[in-house]
């Protein structure tokens, strides 16, 4: 399974249109494709795909994350009705859900921040996974950093994102460091959301974002047609598919499905990761060694404690 996170914390570049874009023309080429909707906004799911959010009742991507759900991820899968999928092919979601906005605060409680999206979708079955990350340098951006194997940056032909990219770059590096996964592919920037003809200004900032050594990939120009798509709820892919947007999509997925991560090695997850330490649990499993080892006389929690041997004199 091939994990693509699609990021940049510069708003406004076209993110989400790519995501799913990208999952689309994957699941048009006969590959099971997940979209994961990572962003609180939930503009992939809402917007673009028109899906509803997961009911806060049942069980939700937040909730997965937290551990406060921890079924099979099937159950957090919905699937596209209105997508052109090709043979042996299919897009499934992972909606937003009214409890992402609050889960930057309480993520940063974990001891390990930054492997609960790798641990909630480890078991999924499909060809690819795609992350649509955010608009942010945060802890659910460094979640998908961590479970990734490459990443897409959509840009704007404009300066202001060549600053975004080199802040991006440092991220990545952090996040590789601090949580011992393998390198990060980038498999390549999406220029978008610009005119046509492309100015002399845009063209100049294109020259500056080539030279960071990042492949640049064909471009999605602004159009009303994604739009109208969104406006519909279906992707570009179904909606136009002779239009420039969709055959740039096609391209774009067609270097994603031939790419090979970095040293051919996927992130996995520290051995450790399960053993996140819930003080609930820790508390039930005291007050169980107790009951166990009660014989009728209240018991100190340092009774339970091992017993040294005491040293002859």
């Amino acid at each position: 399974m091939q994990i693509t996170s699609v990021v940049n914390q510069k708003g406004g570049v076209g993110k989400t249109a790519l995501s799913v874009g990208l999952a689309a023309a994957l699941a048009e080429r006969g590959r099971r494709t997940l979209l994961v909707d990572l962003d609180p906004q939930g503009h992939a799911t809402t917007e673009l795909l028109g899906l509803p959010e997961a009911p806060a009742q049942g069980p939700t991507l937040a909730k997965a994350l937290l551990k406060m759900w921890k079924g099979p991820v099937e159950e957090l899968i919905v699937s596209h009705p209105r997508c052109t999928i090709g043979p042996g092919g299919a897009l499934d979601v992972i909606p937003t859900c009214s409890g992402m906005f609050d889960l930057i605060r309480r993520l940063d409680q974990f001891r390990v921040p930054g492997w609960q999206l790798a641990r909630v979708i480890q078991f999924a079955n499909y060809d690819h996974v795609v992350v649509d990350c955010p608009p942010a340098l945060d802890v659910l951006t460094n979640n998908a950093i961590a479970a990734t194997h490459g990443v897409l940056v959509p840009v704007q032909p404009d300066r202001t994102s060549i600053r975004a990219l080199r802040l991006l770059r440092e991220q990545i590096s952090y996040v590789e460091q601090s949580v011992g996964r393998p390198p990060v592919t980038f498999y390549g920037l999406v220029p978008g959301l610009y005119r046509r003809p492309m100015s002399s200004y845009a063209a100049a900032a294109m020259e500056e974002l080539a030279a960071f050594g990042i492949p640049v990939l064909p471009h999605v120009p602004l159009g009303v047609v994604i739009n109208e798509a969104a406006a519909r709820g279906v992707p570009v892919t179904t909606f136009a598919p002779e239009t420039v947007q969709a055959a740039a999509f096609r391209q774009i997925a067609h270097v994603v499905d031939s790419a090979t991560p970095a040293g051919g090695q996927a992130p996995t997850l520290p051995p450790d990761e399960h053993e996140d330490f819930v003080f609930e649990d820790f508390i039930a499993e005291v007050a169980d060694a107790r009951n166990a080892n009660d014989n009728g006389s209240r018991r100190r929690l340092y009774d339970l404690l091992p017993k040294k041997p005491r040293s002859p004199r």
